[in-house]
């Protein structure tokens, strides 16, 4: 909802002020927002000396009919930002989501998208090109599951390891403002979380003097509801603002497989196992933030931000299991009752500090942050044999303990040099910790008692530090060609303990990561762009470990300590213009990851019952294809709009055949087909919203991924221009199943996993007050933070509650 203009708010409007500051400060309300004051603009530089990659294209003042999304991807001049007029504030257009792009990544405005008051982040991470996100939160770019996810341009502790879905399902998506894609990611920004892409979550910032409050709650079926309370106060030098949400899915899930053993030798089928299982999984979370920005003087600014949420994920599992030897001859059948609890504490504590000399392009800033993330999860499990077999698994309780901290301290510095030469450049120091503990107690069949089982307990702590250092010029030569090259160096120590077998690994590693970025303007519309890097993954402590981690009784995972790290390199070659009224963006890609670190499964040694998951290096992964985006904002009729985008590329993966003979590569080739369709219409106070996704079949590394569709719908009704109605549908058509097929030497696996049934949702939303563009009130009119149209300088303030010092669009990550 759009803020109400000053002319509509008299009355209690003028208690807004008084009361808010308390408001925020009394319930830590969520995301962090970097909220800013502003003045005048000062005097604009001549175009010669602005940096090249510092001058992207600004949004045009929104227009009654026109899409409110930002940037036109294919302007190459900067234009001064305008203040919304009073009946600009007051309408609200609802149009496709048109990405605003820049020298080295795609960014994806969500004010257009009227979903966002009842959807998580994972639900609008589906609604990006490129971009699929399975039920669990399971997040993949352009086929690639190997995704970093940032806040604001930084690590989140939330955000790493296994509960990154339960994260990803429980964020509420009312506190982003913006989504970035980073397929080619550039030298600013490091490797710890992992190579390949990266997806930015941009939150929402205070821009203007003023105040504004707003309420939200939503109902569901399937037992869903959520709610949020957002508010944000700025006058003088100070800005306060924060958000608090909670947010209650649940999912019921139906399960079934067919599992063949096979023997390696002859490819005869020995054995196997039917299982089918069904189960209802809560989960609840609550999220709490705030922020405070200061404007210490001309060109000083400082930011502090708190956050913390509490997330608890239960699951309840009923499974049926056969299992049959030589002949299909029956040899075990058992139901299985599994409960588990999984509480997780996350927290972020982060300092920002921005100094502009007011020299043309130099700035310094500072970002202090640490993060963390506890997860003590229980579990329990019973069985009832009907067949018992020799081996079997005895009632057990689980106890995962994880613990996971983040400390990164970054400093970036830009200027302008030799005269049109944009420098950026930074170093970071960061270190993170993670602990694992897996105790496990089976009932004794002789005493009745929980004992531990030895085999199955296991502990492993991680430390990691690193240190980096990145430079870039860009730069612009002719009238339209700008160039961006960097260079990042890296290194990273890493040291995994074995805590009971007395065992401690250390491994060392030191990288240097080039990139590339190339923009040629084409005429009035028309732009070329090409995008190249490279990235390092470096294995994660679960791969390196050693021990046999059991994640059920079914399935473990052992790592392997003599992984080496993978190499990604990626290109990107993109055209943009706007054609018969659409944008238009088409781009090749290509990828290439090498040595892999991919996974083999296989049976047990000692219990042919339990399948083993354990990483290899091997081979390369090539993925090579097209993405096409457009964007019409008048289809046929006024108030109609669409986007359309889909994808098309051959991926060629590595598995691994032969395994007790030391293990061949085998060639794997899949065509990937992905689609994406969002259409708006508007008429009077209506809203009205469709979204398709189509997630073609993938390679998982072992085998393939079925394809899946969701189809989303939303109606929204304004009362006023304060108050508004919306109306959910997810999964409207209950399509979403996936199947996967698992094949080597050894066994042959297919899963076939039935979602939830559709959800209809209700909610209201309601906002108090607003902010003003009255150029009169803007603090003293001084300031080198104090830029045009309210924006504070780029680059400053505190942030969402991954913590502050991103600037516009997440940049001067280190």
């Amino acid at each position: 909802m759009m803020p109400v203009s000053n002319a509509s708010c008299a009355g209690p409007c003028t208690l807004v002020p008084k009361i808010l500051p308390a408001l925020l400060l009394g319930c830590f309300v969520v995301q962090p927002v970097c909220a800013q004051t502003a003045a005048p603009a000062r005097p604009t530089k001549p175009a010669a000396a602005r940096p090249a990659a510092t001058a992207p294209a600004a949004p045009a003042p929104a227009q009654p009919g026109t899409a409110s999304a930002a940037t036109t991807a294919t302007t190459a001049r900067t234009e001064p930002e305008q203040s919304a007029t009073p009946d600009e504030i007051a309408s609200v257009e609802v149009v496709a989501a048109r990405p605003t792009n820049k020298v080295d990544r795609d960014v994806y405005e969500l004010k257009s998208d009227i979903s966002v008051g009842n959807a998580s982040a994972a639900d609008v991470l589906n609604n990006v090109p490129s971009v699929s996100v399975d039920q669990d939160g399971t997040v993949a770019l352009l086929g690639n599951p190997n995704v970093q996810i940032m806040v604001n341009g930084k690590r989140d502790a939330q955000f790493q390891g296994q509960n990154r879905g339960d994260a990803l399902n429980s964020f509420a998506a009312e506190n982003i403002e913006s989504i970035e894609v980073i397929n080619v990611p550039g030298a600013e920004f490091g490797n710890e979380g992992g190579s390949g892409p990266i997806i930015n979550l941009v939150l929402k910032r205070t821009r203007k003097p003023g105040s504004r409050v707003s309420l939200n709650a939503n109902k569901g079926t399937q037992e869903r509801y959520n709610a949020g309370l957002n508010g944000e106060y700025a006058a003088g030098r100070y800005s306060i603002s924060g958000n608090m949400n909670v947010r209650r899915n649940q999912r019921t899930h139906y399960r079934e497989s067919q599992r063949e053993d096979l023997d390696p030798q002859t490819g005869e089928v020995i054995g196997g196992t039917t299982s089918s299982s069904e189960g209802v999984a809560p989960s609840t979370a609550l999220m709490l933030a705030s922020t405070l920005t200061v404007n210490l003087g001309e060109g000083d600014q400082a930011g502090a931000t708190f956050s913390y949420s509490k997330m608890k994920n239960d699951n309840e599992n009923t499974s049926m299991t056969a299992r049959f030897g030589p002949a299909m001859r029956p040899i075990a059948g058992f139901t299985s009752f599994s409960r588990s609890r999984s509480p997780a504490d996350n927290f972020g504590l982060s300092l920002s500090y921005l100094h502009k000399t007011g020299a043309p392009g130099e700035e310094l800033k500072l970002d202090l942050r640490y993060t963390g993330q506890k997860n003590d999860s229980d579990s329990d499990v019973r069985y009832d044999y009907s067949l018992r077999p020799e081996r079997y698994p005895a009632n057990n309780l689980r106890e995962n303990d994880r613990d996971n901290r983040i400390l990164d301290l970054s400093v970036d510095y830009g200027n302008l040099v030799w005269t049109s030469w944009q420098l950026k450049a930074g170093a970071k120091v960061s270190g993170s910790r993670n602990d694992n503990a897996t105790n496990y107690l089976a009932v004794n069949p002789l005493s009745g008692n929980y004992e531990p089982v030895p085999s199955r307990i296991s502990d492993f702590q991680t430390d990691e530090r690193n240190a980096a250092l990145f430079a870039s010029l860009s730069t612009k030569f002719f009238s339209d060609l700008r160039v961006q090259a960097g260079l990042r160096g890296e290194y990273t120590e890493m040291t995994v303990r074995q805590p009971r077998l007395g065992q401690e690994d250390r491994y060392r590693y030191t990288n240097w990561l080039p990139s590339l970025f190339v923009s040629q303007g084409m005429g009035e519309t028309a732009q070329m762009q090409l995008r190249l890097s490279r990235r390092v993954a470096r294995p994660n402590e679960r791969d390196l470990n050693p021990n046999l981690v059991y994640l059920s009784d079914f399935y473990a995972r052992q790592g392997n300590r003599d992984l080496e790290p993978v190499n990604n390199d990626s290109a990107e070659l993109a055209y943009r213009d706007r054609f018969f009224g659409a944008d238009t963006s088409v781009t090749l890609y290509k990828r290439r990851e090498s040595p892999v670190i991919g996974n083999r499964s296989y049976p047990l040694a000692t219990d042919s019952n339990v399948i083993v998951t354990s990483p290899i290096n091997f081979g390369a992964n090539d993925s090579v294809g097209v993405e096409l985006n457009l964007n019409v904002r008048k289809l046929f009729i006024q108030g109609l709009s669409a986007n359309l985008g889909t994808t098309i590329g051959k991926e060629t993966r590595m598995r691994v055949f032969n395994l007790r003979t030391g293990g061949m590569p085998v060639e794997q080739t899949n065509r990937r087909e992905n689609a994406r369709l969002r259409l708006a219409y508007q008429f009077s106070k209506e809203s009205l919203q469709l979204s398709v996704n189509r997630n073609g079949r993938s390679l998982n590394g072992q085998g393939v991924n079925g394809a899946m569709t969701m189809t989303n719908f939303t109606w929204m009704h304004r009362f006023t221009p304060a108050l508004s109605l919306t109306m959910d549908v997810n999964n409207l058509f209950e399509t979403g199943n996936t199947e996967s097929f698992v094949e080597n030497e050894v066994l042959r696996l297919h899963t076939l996993s039935t979602t939830q049934p559709r959800v209809f949702s209700l909610g209201l939303r309601y906002q108090w007050g607003g902010v003003t563009g009255d150029e009169r009130i803007r603090n003293g009119r001084r300031g080198m933070l104090r830029g045009t149209g309210g924006r504070t300088g780029e680059g400053g303030g505190g942030s969402g509650i991954g913590g502050p010092g991103a600037n516009r669009g997440g940049r001067g990550s280190s």
